[in-house]
């Protein structure tokens, strides 16, 4: 074994055990069986709590890849959750939030968050869907559609809940007055991403072998529901420890 991979696999072991006591401390005593959460208050306190640990988490897409959660708190906008990503807005509607602990590991220990669709926020024009270019779609066409469907939108947040073109953060001004001079951005103007079509996200350790695999950042967990995604874990886990 490297050197290199040696101290890999110390800091893995070490994060590991801060995910299990991190796992403690939100629930009291780390569960024999999966748990789920349905009340906001609770999810987002949760979210807050794995967000600002010392064990490191990686959170994968509804639209694939993935990216660290750093904190959670209530949006502006009512019954909607606000998750940052170390700078990244994202505004989700929560449903439910599990933990799933599979196997002896923690390494296998994951949350999943489930979201609700909610209404776009009518800055942009929506595209009407042409049906006879539908037939012509490619499955590859299809798959693209459907990831890109998960994005959302990017909005810039001018006041608490009040939105528009994101373009005027690329131009640094809300254009210009009657005199010619540009229109400065408000102090806490921001850009943030509106998940309108829900989605599920799922968080692991971040030095977990699901993290590890390229092919994990398809989007798969989004593409079945929360027990479909727990079977397939499940069978993971059996299968390493055969």
């Amino acid at each position: 074994m490297s050197d290199y991979q040696k101290a890999y696999q110390e800091e893995k072991q070490k994060q590991l055990v801060l995910w299990e006591d991190m796992i403690s401390k939100v629930f009291g005593e780390k569960p024999n069986d999966s748990v789920k959460v349905t009340e906001r208050n609770r999810m987002i306190d949760i979210l807050e709590m794995v967000g600002k640990s010392k064990a490191l988490n990686h959170t994968f897409m509804p639209s694939g890849g993935g990216l660290d959660l750093s904190g959670a708190r209530f949006s502006n906008e009512q019954g909607l959750a606000e998750l940052n990503f170390g700078g990244s807005d994202l505004l989700v509607r929560p449903d439910s939030l599990s933990f799933h602990p599979i196997g002896d590991s923690p390494e296998w220990w994951y949350f999943r968050l489930d979201t609700l669709p909610f209404e776009e926020s009518g800055v942009y024009e929506k595209q009407d869907e042409d049906s006879a270019e539908e037939v012509f779609k490619t499955a590859s066409d299809k798959e693209l559609e459907w990831i890109m469907s998960y994005y959302g939108e990017e909005v810039l947040e001018v006041e608490p809940g009040k939105y528009i073109d994101r373009a005027y953060w690329d131009i640094n001004h809300l254009g210009y007055d009657e005199n010619g001079d540009e229109i400065p951005l408000p102090e806490h103007a921001r850009v943030v991403s509106r998940m309108y079509n829900g989605g599920a996200f799922v968080i692991f350790p971040k030095l977990s072998a699901y993290n590890q695999v390229s092919s994990t950042y398809d989007a798969r967990h989004n593409k079945v529901n929360d027990e479909e995604f727990k079977s397939y874990i499940s069978e993971i886990v059996k299968e390493l420890i055969k």
